[in-house]
C-alpha cells in the first residue's frame, strides 16, 4: 500500500506541477486533496471492514483497482488538463486545481484508506492485542513508502517515462494480488470464484507485460503527452532531474518550457524586450568587463551583452539539457556560446552567487516572473544582499517583473511593491524603468548618479561602443525616461505610507501575490477573498482557538476518545505542516525539488514507520496510553519551536560557501524526525480508543481519517498561505497553539475519565 501510494504520488506531483506552473504553493492543495481522499475512504469506506465476510478476496479486489486506476490517473491528468482550461504557460487558479485534483486523486486515494483500515482489521484477528498489530500496519505502509519514494528517486526516474512506471506499478500490485489470492485459504464453495480471480489477474499481467515489451506503452506516452500540450507542435519532450522539458514550434521559433513555464524564445520576436533587458543594465555601467546572466541567454540577450566590448560573460543555467537541446534544434542561435568570451557554467544560479569567485561588474536575472518557490527565490532580499556582495563598487545589478502602463491591479502593485522594497533594503541605489515589463536596477554605490535617468550620458555610451541595435535609440530612451511615463509607470512603487510586506526567502509572498494575480484575472469574484485573507496574521489564530478551547473544555464529555481523536487532527495537522516548511525551505535554498521531493517525502516516512515501531514496543509494554499521548504531543509542541529556529541557523549558516552542499542531508533528517513524532501518536491512539470500543474497522478507520483530515488542513493552509503570508516562524506557531489546544482537551478528559 504504502510502496504503490508514494511512487503514485510523486507521478502525479510531477505531472501536476508542469500543468499547473510549476507553482509549489499547489503542492499544499496537492497533499491536501490526497489526504481528505485518503480519508473519505479509511472513514467512508473503512467502517465496513467489520462486517466484510470474505476480508482477504475483498483485498485482493482492491489491489486489482489499484492496478487499473494507475496508469489510468496519469493519462487522465494529461487529457483532462486542457479540458478544463489549465492552459500551459498560464497559472492556474486555486478553485480549478483544487476540483481538478480532487477528481484525479479520488479513486486510488479512497481505495487506499479503505486498503490501510482493511488491512489493519485483517492482521488485529492473528492476534489478541489489536492496537500492536494495528502499529504493525502503520509501520509496514511506512516503510513501503519510504522504499517506493528512494525507489522512484534513484532508478525509476532515470530510466522509465511516467507511464512506464504507471505500468511497472500496476504489475507489481497484481503480483501481490496474485500472491494473496493462491496463498490464501479457498473454501470449497468459492473456488469457482477464487479461480475466475487468479484468472483475471494473470489476464491483466499478460496484458500489461505485452504492452510494455511491444512498445505500445511508449507510443501511449507521447499520444497523451500530445493530449496535454493540445494544441501546440511539440518536436520534443523530456525529464531531467530539474524539470520537465518540452520545446515546441510554431513557423521558426522554438519555444523552450521548462515545468509548464515559458523560458525563452529563439529566435525571441520581441525585440524590444531583449534589447532592455540587456542594455539598460549595461550602459549604467561607465565601461563593464566582467558580466554575469543568470538564464535566458539563448533567447538573444546573451547576443545583445555581447555587443558591448566586454571581456568575459558568465552565462549560468541550472540544467545543461537545456542548452544541450538549444544547440541541436537551434543552432544558429546558440552559436552565440561559442563566443571565447562566454563561460557557460551548469549550477543553480544562487550556489553560483554564494561561491562566486571575484567581483562582476554587471549582473543580469533573466529568469521567468517569481510564479513559483523556485524562481521567487531570485526575488528576496536574502539574494539581493547575496549579489550585492559580488559587484563591484559601481556594479549594476538587474532583475525585471511584467507591469502595466494602462491599469496597474492591486495583485500587481502588491507583487511588484513586494520585490522592489527587497531591492530598497538590499541596495543604497536603485531605480526601474516603466513600461510594461518594469526593470529594476541597483547598486551597491551610494553616490548620487551612479544609477541616471540622463539620456544624454546613456546614448553618448552607447555611440561610444558602437552598439547596433533595432529599437534601443536615443528617441526610445528619452521616451522610457520621459518625466510622464516615469510618474505613470512607477508612482505606484514608492508610495509612501502604505503597508508593504517584503519578499523574503523564508515569507515568500512574492510567489503569493503571484498566484493572487492570476486568481483575480481568471475569477474576478475571489478578489474580495484574497485581498481578505492577505491580512492574516497571528491574532487570527490565538483568539478563536483560545475560545474554542474554552468552550470544548465546559462541553467535555465522559468518554475519552473525543479528544484522542482532536489530538490526532491536530498532530496530523502538525506534521504535515512540518513536512512542508521542510520541502519549501530545501526548494528555497537549492532550487530544485522536480527530483529530490522523493528523498525529503520518503524520510518522512522512514520516521513515521519508526516511530509506530518504538511505539509498538512501548504498548506491549504496557504503558499508559493517556500519558504517553500527553507526552508525544509536548514534544511536538515544543519541536514547534526548534524546527524554524533550526531552519533559520541552516539558512545563515548556508551563506557560507563550504557548507552549503555539505548540510543538505539535514532537510531528510529533520523531516524524519518530524515524522518520528507523529508516528508515535496513531498507535497510543488506537490503544486507547480500541478500549473504549472493540470494533477495529469503525476505530481505526475513524483514526486514520482524523490524522488524514489533520494534514489535509495543514497541507491547505501551510501550504497555500500561512508560510507565504506568515513565514515558517509564525507558521510553526500557529501549529503549536492548535496542539496546545488539543493537549488541554486531553487532560481535562483524562481526569475527569
Amino acid at each position: 500500500m504504502g510502496f504503490s501510494c508514494t511512487i503514485s504520488q510523486v507521478l502525479l506531483i510531477r505531472e501536476f506541477m508542469v500543468i499547473f506552473s510549476g507553482n509549489e504553493l499547489t503542492l499544499g492543495i496537492v497533499f491536501a486533496n490526497w489526504l481528505l481522499c485518503s480519508a473519505i475512504g479509511s472513514w467512508g469506506l473503512g467502517r465496513f471492514a467489520d462486517r466484510l465476510v470474505r476480508k482477504t478476496e475483498w483485498f485482493v479486489g482492491t489491489q486489482i483497482l489499484a492496478s487499473l486506476i494507475l496508469p489510468v490517473q496519469v493519462l487522465f491528468t494529461r487529457y483532462v488538463g486542457s479540458w478544463m482550461g489549465a492552459e500551459i504557460g498560464e497559472v492556474v487558479s486555486l478553485l480549478p486545481i483544487f476540483y481538478f485534483t480532487f477528481l484525479t486523486l479520488l479513486p486510488f486515494c479512497a481505495l487506499h484508506g479503505f486498503q490501510f483500515t482493511l488491512g489493519c482489521k485483517i492482521y488485529s484477528n492473528r492476534a489478541d492485542t489489536s492496537s500492536i498489530q494495528i502499529s504493525k500496519v502503520y509501520v509496514f505502509e511506512s516503510l513501503g513508502a519510504m522504499i517506493g519514494g528512494l525507489l522512484f528517486v534513484y532508478l525509476l526516474v532515470h530510466y522509465f517515462n511516467v507511464l512506464e512506471t504507471a505500468v511497472w506499478l500496476a504489475l507489481l500490485n497484481l503480483m501481490l494480488a496474485l500472491f494473496l489470492q493462491v496463498t490464501g485459504k479457498t473454501e470449497a464453495t468459492e473456488v469457482f470464484k477464487s479461480r475466475l480471480l487468479t484468472g483475471i489477474i494473470i489476464t491483466l499481467v499478460a496484458t500489461n507485460m505485452s504492452a510494455m515489451v511491444s512498445g505500445k506503452i511508449s507510443d501511449l506516452h507521447v499520444m497523451s503527452y500530445r493530449w496535454q500540450w493540445k494544441g501546440m507542435d511539440v518536436i520534443h519532450y523530456e525529464n531531467s532531474i530539474y524539470g520537465n522539458i518540452v520545446i515546441t514550434k510554431s513557423s521558426r521559433q522554438l519555444d523552450f518550457w521548462v515545468d509548464g513555464l515559458p523560458l525563452f524564445t529563439t529566435p525571441d520576436p520581441n525585440v524590444e524586450s531583449v534589447e532592455e533587458v540587456a542594455h539598460f543594465p549595461m550602459l549604467q555601467h561607465p565601461s563593464p568587463e566582467r558580466v554575469l546572466l543568470i538564464g535566458g541567454g539563448v533567447g538573444g540577450v546573451l547576443a545583445e551583452i555581447l555587443k558591448h566590448p566586454i571581456r568575459e560573460v558568465t552565462y549560468v543555467e541550472l540544467d545543461p539539457l537545456i542548452i544541450e537541446l538549444a544547440k541541436k534544434y537551434s543552432p544558429e542561435d546558440a552559436a552565440v556560446l561559442d563566443d571565447p568570451r562566454v563561460r557557460v557554467i551548469y549550477i543553480d544560479g544562487r550556489l553560483f552567487v554564494k561561491k562566486a569567485e571575484g567581483f562582476f561588474d554587471v549582473i543580469i536575472v533573466n529568469l521567468p516572473f517569481p510564479s513559483t518557490l523556485q524562481l521567487n527565490r531570485f526575488y528576496t532580499v536574502e539574494f539581493f544582499k547575496e549579489v550585492r556582495e559580488i559587484l563591484v563598487e559601481d556594479g549594476v545589478f538587474s532583475i525585471g517583473l511584467p507591469s502595466s502602463l494602462t491599469h496597474i491591479s492591486e495583485e500587481m502593485r502588491n507583487r511588484n511593491k513586494c520585490v522592489y522594497a527587497a531591492i530598497k533594503e538590499a541596495f543604497p541605489s536603485y531605480l526601474a524603468v516603466p513600461g510594461d515589463f518594469n526593470i529594476f536596477m541597483a547598486s551597491p554605490n551610494s553616490k548620487a548618479g551612479v544609477l541616471t535617468y540622463n539620456v544624454d550620458i546613456l546614448y553618448q555610451r552607447l555611440l561610444n561602443r558602437g552598439l547596433k541595435t533595432r529599437l534601443f535609440t536615443r528617441e526610445y530612451i528619452k521616451y522610457k525616461f520621459s518625466l510622464e511615463l516615469l510618474e505613470r509607470g512607477l508612482k505606484y512603487l514608492d508610495r509612501n505610507g502604505e503597508p508593504v510586506r517584503i519578499n523574503r526567502d523564508l515569507s515568500p509572498v512574492g510567489v503569493y501575490y503571484d498566484l493572487v494575480l492570476w486568481n483575480a484575472m481568471f475569477y474576478p469574484f475571489s478578489r474580495v477573498f484574497f485581498s481578505f485573507v492577505s491580512q492574516i496574521n497571528l491574532l487570527w489564530f490565538i483568539i478563536p482557538l483560545g475560545l474554542l478551547t474554552f468552550a470544548l473544555v465546559l462541553l467535555r464529555g465522559k468518554r475519552v476518545s473525543a479528544p484522542i481523536f482532536a489530538a490526532i487532527v491536530a498532530i496530523g495537522f502538525a506534521g504535515m505542516t512540518f513536512n512542508i516548511v521542510l520541502i519549501f525551505a530545501f526548494q528555497v535554498l537549492y532550487g530544485y525539488l522536480y527530483q529530490e521531493l522523493g528523498v525529503v517525502s520518503a524520510a518522512f516516512m522512514l520516521g513515521l514507520a519508526l516511530g509506530g515501531l518504538f511505539m509498538s514496543f512501548a504498548i506491549s509494554r504496557r504503558i499508559k496510553g493517556v500519558s504517553a499521548l500527553v507526552k508525544v504531543e509536548s514534544v511536538i509542541i515544543a519541536h514547534s519551536f526548534l524546527l524554524p529556529l533550526s531552519i533559520m541557523l541552516l539558512f545563515l549558516y548556508a551563506s557560507e560557501q563550504l557548507l552549503f552542499s555539505e548540510i543538505r542531508f539535514v532537510f531528510p533528517v529533520s523531516n524524519c524526525v518530524a515524522g518520528f513524532l507523529v508516528g508515535l501518536a496513531f498507535p497510543l491512539a488506537s490503544e486507547v480508543c480500541l478500549k473504549d470500543s472493540g470494533q477495529v474497522g469503525r476505530v481505526v478507520g475513524a483514526l486514520y481519517a482524523s490524522d488524514l483530515f489533520g494534514g489535509c488542513v495543514g497541507a491547505l493552509l501551510s501550504g497555500v498561505w500561512l508560510i507565504p503570508l506568515l513565514g515558517v516562524l509564525e507558521t510553526c506557531l500557529v501549529v503549536a497553539m492548535l496542539n496546545v489546544v488539543s493537549l488541554v482537551l486531553v487532560l481535562v478528559s483524562s481526569r475527569k475519565g
